[in-house]
C-alpha cells in the first residue's frame, strides 16, 4: 500500500491527459495541461513540505524518509507523474528525457535508501515555481514578460545554487565523520551528491538558454529600430 499514490499519480495524469484528448484538445496542448496541473499540485505540496520540517532542513538529505511523510507524498506523486510523461517526452518531446530520467532516478534512489526525501521537496518547490513562471509567460507573450520571466527565473535558480551548496555540505559532513546515527547505504551520500549536482547543471543549462534567447531578441529589436 506505500507506493499506491506512485500508482494512483501515474492513473490521475494518464485520465486527465485521455479526458484532454476526448475533448478535442491536441496532443501538445494536452501534455501542457497535465504539465501545468503537476507544476502546481508539486509546487504546493513541496512548499508545504518545506514549511512543515523548516526546523529539520539541516537533516534534509540524510533524514529518514519516514519522519517527513508531506515529503515521501511529494515524492510518490512526481514518481507517478514523471513516470507517465517520460512516454510523452520520448514520444513528442526528447530534449527533456535527460531531465525525465535524473529526476526518476533521485526519487527512485531515495526511495530505496530511505533518505534525501525532505532534499528532494525542497529541490521541488525551487524547480516547479520556475515551470509556473514559464507557463505563465506562455499565456500571453510579449518581450516584457519574457524579459520580467527571465529575471524571476534567474533569481529562482541563484536559490537553488544556495540550497545546492546546503545539500553537498550536509553530503560532505557524512563522507567526513560518518553517518553516525543514521541508516543508509554506504552509496547513499554519493548518490545524494551526484543527483544534486546534476540537477542543479540541468537548470543551470536552462537558465543559459533562455539568456541567449533573450538576447537574440534584444539584438534583433536593435536591428528593426
Amino acid at each position: 500500500m506505500y507506493f499506491i499514490a506512485v500508482a494512483l499519480s501515474f492513473a490521475l495524469c494518464a485520465s486527465l491527459f485521455m479526458l484532454s484528448i476526448y475533448s478535442g484538445a491536441l496532443v501538445e496542448q494536452s501534455c501542457s495541461r497535465i504539465s501545468f496541473f503537476h507544476h502546481v499540485v508539486a509546487a504546493i505540496l513541496g512548499a508545504w513540505a518545506h514549511y512543515c520540517y523548516q526546523e529539520h532542513l539541516d537533516e534534509a538529505a540524510f533524514g529518514a524518509n519516514d519522519r517527513f511523510p508531506v515529503a515521501v507524498l511529494l515524492q510518490h506523486f512526481n514518481l507517478g507523474y514523471f513516470l507517465y510523461d517520460t512516454v510523452h517526452v520520448a514520444v513528442w518531446d526528447q530534449k527533456f528525457l535527460e531531465h525525465h530520467f535524473i529526476a526518476i532516478a533521485g526519487y527512485a534512489s531515495s526511495e530505496i535508501a530511505n533518505v534525501f526525501g525532505l532534499a528532494n521537496a525542497v529541490n521541488t518547490w525551487i524547480t516547479e515555481v520556475g515551470s509556473l513562471m514559464y507557463s505563465a509567460y506562455l499565456i500571453k507573450r510579449s518581450d516584457h514578460l519574457y524579459l520580467a520571466f527571465v529575471l524571476c527565473y534567474t533569481l529562482s535558480r541563484m536559490y537553488f545554487a544556495y540550497w545546492s551548496l546546503v545539500v553537498l555540505n550536509q553530503v560532505w559532513e557524512v563522507l567526513q565523520n560518518g553517518a553516525g546515527a543514521r541508516v543508509m547505504p554506504f552509496w547513499a551520500p554519493y548518490c545524494a551528491a551526484s543527483l544534486q549536482i546534476l540537477l542543479f547543471g540541468v537548470n543551470a543549462t536552462f537558465v543559459a538558454t533562455h539568456w541567449r534567447k533573450l538576447l537574440k531578441r534584444s539584438k534583433r529589436d536593435e536591428k528593426t529600430d
